[in-house]
């Protein structure tokens, strides 16, 4: 449901002066005391530009201006609840009657007033995400369609497929073209389901988030009368993070500011980093072109970070063409400039990050000052296995630990048949997966495995020899497709194995089930590295399950805890800070993404990307990247560093090059000396002295 914002009641404020010459900058002061008309405001990172929106309203009620006559607009329900408490803080009492929320807020409250004129009833219902998915659903069966019965798109994707086609107003044809191009014989269907969702949502007087903002531009449109109303009412319209609008919202302020032509947006255009969910740069970039008149101000002077980092902010960006030029400058002091630290694997990048916490650690950061960040959710595998060997607790942000997460669960359970042919719980999880094979089908068919034997040929025959109906035998036929060829390659190792899962069947199903499933399948290839320091299947299984087992353990205590540090992707990290920040995995085919390089602007929204995450430093920058992916397989591969990274002068940074202690291993009589082996064959008790005696250190070139 569309959140209401409840504050405490009050009456106007009526007893309050600011000083506003003491509370703002001078390029505050000049939006606060100068924003009529039509006002573009350029807030770089870490500006102040909430606290410049607040005291702008607060400005015009002073001056007389009516709170029911402003309206201000940001896009989080977080966001909003922030601005808003803050007005009230500053004026001592929230002032009744201002228009306050999200784009969805503000829309909901209208089509409530208006729903009659659209053909809705007042009291329509509002469809969440789970809901949404529901509806989907029923309009699959509607067309005929089981999605367990063949490999069609489950109603997450269609979701996902639907609400980019409303957002970017592009028609379903495009967006499989462009971005599920597998599913391209099937535009048909999935037109016809979609035609069905949205008649599906009128019949039962339902709205879903993206209805909402449909819906009131359509009212807007259709009903002159009614926009003009509400353009008369409303004298001034603010609106926050104005980079991130998608067409149909800058449509809605624009009408909505149509008649006192008095709009204010606040936003920076090297923060835009949000196109694949609709958002479009050039809102904020032709902001001058499609209102006349426009007034420019800049907020430029930045109240997180040093100098330092924003000189290494700064020369990056600025390789950006199409932009507006900004240069951000310090108020905070600081001389740490940020380091550049390349590492020979990804397993010594981890080792690196995790001791240099551990240091900040003692000299007094708190570990929830301290965030690493990184593209791409695979990248932090390693990480999060050696801060678990340290045992640092982190809280990961935006997503499910990786060893935690659905897709790599799956490839381990078809890993464990392989390991222990009695594993009934894999079995179970491997066969569901398939098409046509629900939880009691799968309970028949173990029955018949464990009845005829569990030896891999044995095993084979029995599948072969199943007598399935043909919503099943489809995925019967897949499902021995995949055993097949992990038998066959069980002598390989755990890293072989995982790839025969990623490249199977399996990598279909998740295209079906999941809209980001090339994230997944890049998860998946990450646990195939991870997997190739094992020598025994066994033994990889063995140490995967006590990192979930961690994983869970520690979650709960992050609970109760709140000093751990924070690891995010870097999109879910904007609008946060921290005194360290760490970006790792810097590599030229990890960052800026290969697959967004393929898209129109790509490269120049990546390295916005690179700038948003640079700018939530305040004192300590960190910027890591591997050489070699992986040191313990001896790989011959080698990674060059980020573009972004090669576009700071070298004056900017200091160059950290990690080096290791060198390990004494004790000498033996070999007539004398019996050493036992672990399962990967490595000496038992030398190797635990040699991960504790590894410290990696810090050489400053």
């Amino acid at each position: 449901m569309a959140q209401q914002y409840v504050l405490k009641s009050s009456a106007d404020p009526t007893s309050f002066k600011v000083d506003y010459r003491a509370e703002l900058n001078d390029e505050q002061y000049k939006v606060v005391t100068e924003g009529e008309g039509a006002c573009l405001v350029l807030a770089g990172a870490g500006s102040g530009k909430t606290r410049t929106i607040v005291y702008r309203v607060a400005y015009l009620l002073e001056r007389g201006v009516k709170a029911d006559k402003i309206l201000l607009v940001t896009f989080t329900n977080k966001a909003a609840k922030q601005m808003l408490f803050r007005i009230e803080e500053l004026l001592g009492a929230y002032p009744k009657g201002l228009w306050g929320g999200t784009f969805h807020h503000v829309a909901n409250l209208f089509l409530h007033r208006y729903a009659n004129l659209i053909g809705y009833t007042p009291n329509f219902s509002i469809l969440d995400e789970e809901d949404s998915r529901s509806l989907i659903g029923l309009c699959l069966r509607d067309q005929g369609i089981d999605t367990k019965a063949r490999r069609f798109p489950a109603p997450g994707v269609l979701s996902t497929m639907f609400s980019l086609a409303v957002n970017t107003q592009a028609s379903i044809g495009e967006l499989l073209e462009l971005r599920w191009s597998n599913f391209l014989p099937l535009q048909n269907q999935i037109e016809n389901v979609f035609t069905s969702y949205k008649e599906r949502k009128k019949r039962n007087n339902q709205m879903d988030f993206d209805d909402l903002l449909i819906q009131f531009r359509r009212l807007l449109i259709e009903h002159p009368a009614v926009a003009q109303r509400l353009s008369q009412q409303f004298r001034y319209v603010l609106v926050d993070e104005f980079q991130d609008t998608n067409p149909i919202q800058a449509d809605i302020v624009t009408r909505l500011s149509a008649a006192h032509k008095n709009l204010l947006v606040v936003g920076d255009d090297a923060q835009s980093i949000y196109a694949f969910r609709g958002a479009d740069i050039r809102h904020i970039l032709d902001f001058p072109k499609t209102h006349d008149g426009t007034k420019m101000f800049r907020l430029e002077t930045n109240y997180r970070s040093t100098q330092p980092i924003l000189d290494v902010a700064n020369a990056v960006i600025a390789q950006n063409k199409d932009q507006f030029a900004k240069h951000l400058v310090h108020v905070r002091e600081g001389s740490d400039k940020p380091l550049m630290v390349p590492t020979q694997s990804e397993e010594q990048e981890a080792e690196y990050v995790a001791q240099r916490i551990l240091e900040l650690r003692e000299e007094g950061v708190a570990l929830r000052e301290i965030a690493v960040l990184f593209r791409a959710s695979f990248h932090s595998q390693a990480l999060e296995f050696e801060l678990t060997r340290r045992d640092i607790p982190y809280e990961y942000r935006g997503g499910i630990r990786f060893f935690e997460r659905a897709h790599i669960k799956d490839v381990l359970a078809f890993l464990r048949i392989v390991n222990n042919a009695e594993d009934e719980i894999a079995w179970h999880r491997t066969l569901t997966l398939q098409v046509g094979i629900g939880p009691e089908t799968a309970n028949k068919i173990i029955a018949q495995i464990r009845a005829g034997g569990v030896e891999p040929g044995v095993v084979m025959q029995t599948l072969e020899a199943l007598s399935m109906g043909s919503r099943a035998s489809d995925g019967v036929k897949a499902y021995r497709s995949i055993l097949r060829d992990l038998f066959s390659h069980a002598d390989e190792g755990a890293e072989a194995l995982v790839r025969v899962v990623k490249d199977s069947d399996y990598q279909r199903y998740l295209e079906t089930q999941y809209p980001n499933a090339s994230e997944r399948v890049d998860d998946i290839e990450q646990l195939a590295l991870f997997a190739s320091r094992y020598r025994s299947l066994d033994s990889f299984l063995k140490e995967v399950t006590l990192q979930e087992a961690f994983g869970v353990a520690g979650a709960a205590a992050g609970e109760r805890d709140t000093e751990q540090i924070v690891l995010s992707t870097i999109h879910q990290a904007k609008g946060l800070e921290w005194e360290a920040v760490f970006v790792i995995h810097l590599t030229a085919n990890a960052f800026p993404n290969p697959r967004a390089m393929t898209e129109e602007g790509g490269m120049a929204e990546e390295r916005r990307l690179f700038y948003v995450a640079t700018t939530r430093a305040k004192k300590w920058l960190t910027l890591t990247y591997p050489v070699g992916a992986n040191m313990r397989t001896m790989s011959m591969h080698i990674n060059e560093p980020s573009p972004f990274l090669t576009e700071i002068p070298g004056k900017l940074f200091e160059r950290v090059d990690v080096v290791e202690e060198e390990i004494v291993v004790p000498e033996f009589d070999d007539a004398d000396a019996i050493i036992e082996l672990d399962d990967d064959g490595a000496p038992k008790g030398i190797l635990d002295r040699v991960i504790a005696a590894k410290k990696g250190k810090r050489k400053k070139s």
